[in-house]
This record gives C-alpha cells, sequence and structure tokens, in this order.
C-alpha cells in the first residue's frame, strides 16, 4: 500500500534548520580547536622564543668552579665574585643601539668595534649591517672585572645604557705564587675555547652548545682541563621581565647554581714551593759556579716525586715556571709570547729552552735540547734487570772491563765516561761505577743470541716499567717517549741499535715517565698509575671519590733479581759510586742511579744532559724521584742535588713525625 507523502509542517523545519546551524558550529568549534592545537604544539616554539626577544629574558646566573686545594687543604685555586656588564637586546633602532655602544666605549675603556662585536648586534663601528654570531634573545657579555665606578655609571644612568645589566659573577682566582703552574693548568672563555679544543668543539655542536655559554671560563691545560666535568658546576638562570628599555622589571622565576666540585690534590705544598725555590737557586749557581762543571745553559730543570706504594705525586716542577695570576687578566699578545716558553709541562711534554730576552728567540730556541731528552745511564739497572732475568748473567757473573769495547769490526768503540777501565766487573759494580762497556757487552750478547727476537722483548721489557708508553696520569698532552733504536735497528743494524739502547742512547723519555720508572724499580716491577688527586667533594664537603693504588701491569721479572739491582743503586751513593757526595744527612740508604746522556744539537755539537733517579729508603721504598737538568753537565752535579733535596723533603713531611 502506498503511503501518502508527509509535508514537513513549519514546526519540523525549524528544528531541522537548527540541527544544521548546531553542526556549524560544532565543526567550527572543531577547527579552532584544531588550530589552537597547532599553535599550542607545532608552533609553540616559535611563539615561545618570539615572546623570549620581547618581554622575557633567561639570564644565566654562572655556577662556581670548584676550588683546588694541596693534599693538606691549603687553597691553590679560588673563585672571586667580580661584577659584570651584559647586554639584553632591545627594540632600538640601529642607530640608537651604536650611540649605546659608544658610551660604553667610553665609560669601559674599550675600543668600540669590541663593544660592538660584543654587543652582536649586527653593526660595526660606522653603522654598516654585519652579520650576527648568535640570536637576538641570548644575553651577551660586555666586559668582567667592572671598576667600582664603572658600576656606578651604568647603574645610576640606565637611560643612558639601554639593555645592559650589571650581575656578579664568579671568576678563577690564582695564586701569587708559581705553585706547580703548568700541573694546575689554567681557564679562558668557552668562546675561544670552542674554536681550539676538541672537547669544546664538540660541545658547540650540540644543541645551546652543550649549556655551555660563551663567558663561561673552562679549562684549558692541565687539572683544570682534566677534571673540568668534575670541577664545572651546573648553572641557574632567572626568568625575567623586562621593559622596552631592556631593564629588569620582575623576576618570575630564580633556579640557583650549584657550584662545582672541589679536588685536594697529591701535591704538598711545602714540598713543592721549596722545591722550585731549590731549583732556581741550584741552576743559577750552576750557570755561574765556574771550574770543568760550570754549564752556562742550565736554563730548565724538571722533577717529580711519586710515592712508590700509591701512585701519589708529592712534588711535580717544570721550571722556568711562571706567575699564574697573568690568567686573572686580559693577557695581551705580547704576554703571549713570553708564555710560550714556559707554559708547557716539561715533566710529561717536550718544553722549549727558555729564549726569551733573545733578540732571536726562535732560532735561539732550535740550539737547546727540549726536556724529553735521553735518559742515559739511569737505564742501567733495567738493561741489568734484563740481563739477569733472560739467564745472559747472574748475580754473580764477572767481566773484565777492556777500557774500549769493539761489538763489531769497523765500528768506533763503546768507552766508559772519562775513558776509564774498570777492571773485572760484576753487575753491582757495573751499575756503582756506570760502565758502559759493560752494558754494551751484555745488550750485544743478548742480540747476538736472539737476533730480532732480542729487540722485541728490549722493547716490551721498557715498556712495562712505564717507558716509551703514557704513565696513565690524568693530564692533557702527555708523550709517550721516543724509540729511536728501533729506527736505527730498521735503517742500519739491530747490533748497533742495542748497543746504543744498552747504556740508555738512541731513546728519550719525560720526566714523569723516569719516576714511574724509578718506582717500579722499588716496587719490584709493579707500575702504579701516577696520581695527583687525592679526594673530589662536593660543595658540602661530602668526598665523593677518593683516589685508590692503581696497578697498570706487573714486569715480567723474577722478584729476587731486584735485590741485586737495588744493591748496586745503593752502591751508587756510597764511598767509590758516582753520586757518592750525595745523600749523607738521610737516616737511610738510598738507591740511585746518575746520568749524563749526551745529545747532538745541529749548530752547536754535542751537549751533556743532566739525568738523576732514586728511590728511599732503600730497604723500604715509599718515594721515588727522577730529575732533568738539560745541558746541566754530570748527572750527580746537575740533576743529583735537586734529587736528594725532594728525597730531604719528603722525609720531613712524611716520614720524620710518624718515626717519631
Amino acid at each position: 500500500m502506498i503511503r501518502p507523502k508527509h509535508h514537513m509542517t513549519p514546526k519540523e523545519m525549524s528544528f531541522q534548520r537548527l540541527h544544521v546551524l548546531w553542526l556549524f558550529v560544532f565543526l567550527l568549534f572543531v577547527i579552532l580547536v584544531l588550530r589552537l592545537s597547532w599553535v599550542q604544539l607545532g608552533g609553540g616554539e616559535r611563539y615561545h622564543r618570539l615572546a623570549a626577544e620581547n618581554n622575557f629574558k633567561q639570564i644565566p646566573v654562572l655556577a662556581p668552579r670548584g676550588n683546588i686545594y694541596d693534599r693538606n687543604g691549603k687553597p691553590i685555586v679560588t673563585n672571586q665574585s667580580l661584577y659584570t656588564a651584559i647586554y639584553l637586546e632591545t627594540d632600538d633602532p640601529k642607530d640608537r643601539k651604536l650611540a649605546t655602544a659608544k658610551r660604553l666605549a667610553q665609560v669601559l675603556h674599550l675600543p668600540l668595534e669590541e663593544v660592538l662585536q660584543s654587543m652582536d648586534v649586527g653593526l660595526d663601528a660606522k653603522g654598516n649591517d654585519v652579520p650576527r654570531r648568535e640570536p637576538p634573545y641570548y644575553p651577551k657579555k660586555i666586559k668582567d672585572r667592572l671598576t667600582e665606578r664603572e658600576v656606578v655609571e651604568l647603574v645610576e644612568n640606565p637611560s643612558l645604557f639601554p639593555g645592559i645589566n650589571v650581575i656578579m659573577e664568579p671568576l678563577r682566582k690564582y695564586r701569587n705564587d708559581t705553585f706547580a703552574v703548568q700541573t694546575i693548568g689554567y681557564v679562558r672563555s668557552f668562546a675561544g675555547a670552542k674554536s681550539s679544543l676538541k672537547k669544546y668543539k664538540s660541545a658547540a655542536e650540540k644543541p645551546d652548545q652543550g649549556g655551555y655559554l660563551d663567558w663561561e671560563q673552562v679549562g684549558m691545560d692541565g687539572i683544570e682541563y682534566s677534571y673540568q666535568d668534575q670541577l664545572r658546576g651546573k648553572h641557574g638562570y632567572r626568568l625575567v621581565r623586562v621593559n622596552s628599555s631592556g631593564k629588569v622589571v620582575q623576576v618570575l622565576k630564580e633556579v640557583h647554581p650549584r657550584p662545582g666540585n672541589s679536588l685536594y690534590l697529591t701535591l704538598d705544598e711545602q714540598m713543592q714551593l721549596e722545591t722550585e725555590k731549590f731549583i732556581e737557586e741550584h741552576l743559577r749557581h750552576l750557570r755561574t759556579m765556574g771550574g770543568k762543571n760550570q754549564a752556562p745553559y742550565a736554563k730548565s730543570a724538571y722533577a717529580v716525586a711519586m710515592e712508590v706504594k700509591t701512585g701519589k705525586i708529592r712534588a711535580m716542577v717544570s721550571y722556568p715556571d711562571y706567575d699564574p695570576s697573568i690568567w686573572n687578566r686580559r693577557v695581551s699578545p705580547k704576554d703571549y709570547e713570553n708564555l710560550r716558553f714556559v707554559i708547557r709541562n716539561g715533566t710529561i711534554e717536550e718544553a722549549p729552552f727558555d729564549a726569551s730576552g733573545y733578540d732571536n728567540p726562535d732560532r735561539v730556541v732550535n740550539r737547546h735540547p727540549f726536556s724529553v731528552l735521553p735518559l742515559g745511564s739511569t737505564f742501567k739497572p733495567l738493561m741489568v734487570l734484563m740481563g739477569l732475568q733472560e739467564k745472559l748473567i747472574t748475580p754473580w757473573t764477572y767481566w773484565a772491563d777492556p777500557g774500549k769495547f769493539y761489538y763489531a769490526e769497523a765500528t768506533p768503540p763503546i768507552r766508559n765516561a772519562g775513558g776509564h777501565n774498570y777492571g773485572v766487573l760484576n753487575p753491582i759494580r757495573a751499575l756503582q761505577k756506570s760502565s758502559n762497556t759493560f752494558m754494551a757487552w751484555l745488550g750485544t750478547k743478548w742480540y747476538r743470541r736472539d737476533k730480532e727476537k732480542a729487540l722485541k722483548k728490549f722493547l716490551d721489557y721498557t715498556h712495562q716499567f712505564g717507558l716509551g708508553v703514557p704513565t696513565g696520569v690524568r693530564l692533557k698532552g702527555e708523550q709517550d717517549g721516543t724509540e729511536d733504536y728501533r729506527s736505527i735497528a730498521k735503517r742500519f743494524s739491530g747490533l748497533g741499535a742495542m748497543a746504543l739502547a744498552s747504556f740508555g742512547q738512541a731513546q728519550r723519555y719525560t720526566t714523569l715517565q723516569l719516576a714511574q720508572y724509578a718506582a717500579t724499580l722499588a716496587n719490584k716491577g709493579v707500575r702504579l698509575r701516577p696520581q695527583l688527586v687525592e679526594k673530589i667533594v662536593d660543595a658540602n664537603n661530602k668526598v665523593i671519590e677518593e683516589t685508590k693504588p692503581e696497578v697498570l701491569n706487573r714486569a715480567a721479572i723474577n722478584p729476587r733479581y731486584f735485590d741485586t739491582v737495588t744493591k748496586g743503586m745503593v752502591a751508587v751513593t756510597q764511598p767509590g759510586g758516582t753520586a757518592s757526595q750525595l745523600f749523607k744527612g738521610l737516616p737511610f740508604q738510598v738507591a740511585a742511579k746518575t746520568g749524563t746522556s749526551e745529545q747532538d744539537i745541529p749548530g752547536r755539537g754535542r751537549v751533556e744532559n743532566s739525568v738523576f733517579i732514586a728511590f728511599a729508603p732503600a730497604d723500604n721504598p715509599q718515594i721515588a724521584v727522577a730529575v732533568v737538568v738539560p745541558e746541566g753537565g754530570y748527572g750527580a752535579v746537575g740533576a743529583g742535588p735537586i734529587a736528594e733535596k725532594m728525597i730531604q723533603l719528603y722525609y720531613q713531611r712524611f716520614m720524620q713525625n710518624q718515626a717519631h
């Protein structure tokens, strides 16, 4: 059945129109919500940045770096709070920004170009457009270390310096003495560091530069660099609202900074400073003493004292040094010119002759040895150990010194110092007299027996004692020495290379390597990592890390053979030994070895460097020392007295009170 067609009443038609209207309103609402969501989520970052560029600024509050103390808590490096001028860019036109820069340059006594570069507003001194380095909303540092007059001028005249705010900033403060200056290192701004050091270059490539601020001080060398992540704190900030002149009118939020951790070093203040003073006086004496032992070019010395059982370094001296307070001010190009001769830590890397004051310093530097040089006869204890371990000799082997030892036909003979013939030698007497001929006989005997295998084993043994490999100390730039005998063996003769290397020639090592080597001899082949930090504490002085002895390796030498070598080294300091005039005032015996290493310098010929190693007490070693004096002459004269002084100081500071 067909139903009749229904006609909507006017009331029904009104309801239908109302439903359509509600649907339309609902769709508009959905579109509006979606748009607002996009603004909030998709475009929020952009609007946040626009807000930051206008009324709201986040002013960083720098965290103080941790302090550095000696082992007893004597301050070495601290911080000082100084006034700093920062710029929060305003909406002013370019001509007003340029006028502000000109007034700043006048008040702060800075070149206009430098002020504009710091403000980073995209203008040069003539008002021309230049590229910006950072976004406009970043705070920019104009000058630190403001004087009281500069602070007053800026604070009391805000209308003349729109956008300028004065804040307190922690800056590194160094002592006025020379305490281990190269070991401590120094800091500079992150802006400069990120273009020169890989660590900071990597940070600069991260978002927001990995949290670093361009004007933040960061470690550049020494302990300041090696412990950068511990010493650096966590910055705070203030979220503020500013007016049209860039002045803060309201602090909306404040997050306080967290100071960095502090370091207690293993270095002893008195031992370090007295060693530095003694070295300065001793070198002056060597240059002016007259006679056959005068050393007119003895201007440098490098010394390390390292505990045998812990690896803790109690003194580390690289001389000449410099006054670290230079980093508390602007360092001029002239300052850098002079620093290049003294800024390197010569105990771990090549440091040059101090040529400052000469008319042609670059030419002078190349006519003198650097700090990494042949270790000379200080190598002989290890040569004897290797001979014993390889069954080439026994502790009771006797050998008649010929005075001149020919290891091959048509080659110059090996001679003892001064051309001496020491008669019948055994291992102990060979060490006491420092016989080159005995060592060359021993080394070439080994090579003839084992050929190339002897050189490989020789290399392996030296590495086990820390020679030719990194010591493991936490300092930037450590070198692992040069093993010239290896290239001699490849290019010329393995036999000749072994002959030279057997008594300490054709191999060059750092002073710290020699100290670690001496400690390993004292420790019967146990090689420890050198330690410079005793403990790390937080801002509440809570210990968060404490140094423990760390064994790097154990030498493959029978422990009983060390007794023979120790007796030989003790004999060095007894009547008839090469250092018999030293260590007489101590209540125990000292095991030592002198070294007079020869080095050919282009344009000058052969020079003699003074090298010395020792450990004490000989029967229960606690301290090992190594000293290098380039062009210092005979080992017992140039370097020996410095070693003696260090052991005396260690006895006074660490042993004498314990004995009572």
